[in-house]
């Protein structure tokens, strides 16, 4: 469902964007996904968040 959006983050990420614009379309990707979850979905992904979470203090990391 979501793969095009997968590749499009992943050749941004290649071809070296700019990393505003790929946090943008990846922000845009996570939205779609939770609105497609909705509140009352019980979904096991915690180590997906973790990673994320994890990948999200590394690039805050690099801004200070």
């Amino acid at each position: 469902m979501y793969e095009q959006n997968f590749k499009l983050i992943r050749d941004l990420i290649d071809r070296r964007e700019p990393v505003y614009g790929i946090l943008s379309f990846i922000e845009d990707t996570i939205g779609a996904i939770r609105a497609d979850l909705g509140p009352e979905s019980n979904v096991e992904s915690y180590r997906h968040l973790e990673e994320i979470a994890s990948a999200l203090e590394s690039i805050s990391r690099e801004l200070v």
